[in-house]
């Protein structure tokens, strides 16, 4: 008898298994928002959308360009910038005292201290540059270069690499990003992004911001 009661207080006094409970359910982490591809060619509408976006209805599209828009990374951020040839359609809005883009005329020697303004014949070359995951589509893609009388013929882009390969021996500025290859009035040369502003270099004079 006294086994038998010994035997139930050891059962009673002896500690509960513990039984591990079922993981709870855990969400996977949500993804990196995608990235629209690079390679997907602009449509008409979408460069007409981002025009819009920034000069409202100041300035539009000059359609006697061929081609009149083209898409590179510009600055070297690593993000799709677009620049576009545009022709002014309302002075009194593209020369407003506070602009939401940048005004620079590259290949001007006037002393910075000179305020530009923008003439009803003036060639403009707009570049947009990229924001976010959608690049220049973005619709807070706002931040704007207005380059005055750089706009020329057979734009193409051309990568930093190309460009130093091609020219390889002569005195050559450094580029960010991405650079604008076009003949203008005659000259072959190149629009590039340095020092936080847009400048021209003429590979026959070595004109630019040699480094």
């Amino acid at each position: 008898c006294f086994i038998s009661l010994f035997f139930v207080a050891a059962c009673a006094t002896a500690p509960k298994q513990v039984v591990e409970a079922p993981p709870s359910y855990q969400s996977t982490p949500q993804s990196t928002p995608l990235r629209m591809g690079i390679e997907q060619a602009p449509k008409l509408v979408e460069v007409q959308d981002a025009v819009k976006r920034v000069f409202k209805e100041a300035a539009v599209i000059d359609t006697t360009y061929n081609p009149n828009f083209l898409v590179g990374d510009f600055n070297g951020d690593a993000s799709q910038d677009i620049a576009v040839i545009l022709k002014p359609v309302n002075l009194d809005e593209m020369n407003q005292d506070l602009p939401p883009w940048l005004l620079r005329e590259p290949r001007s020697n006037k002393p910075p201290t000179v305020r530009l303004r923008i003439e009803k014949d003036d060639m403009l070359l707009a570049v947009i540059h990229g924001y976010g995951t959608n690049d220049w589509r973005d619709t807070q893609a706002t931040q704007t270069f207005l380059l005055k009388n750089v706009a020329g013929s057979d734009l193409h882009v051309e990568s930093g690499k190309d460009f130093a390969k091609a020219h390889s021996g002569k005195r050559l500025p450094r580029p960010q990003g991405d650079l604008i290859a076009e003949k203008l009035q005659g000259t072959d040369g190149y629009l590039y992004y340095a020092t936080a502003t847009y400048s021209w270099y003429d590979p026959k004079t070595l004109k630019g911001e040699a480094q």
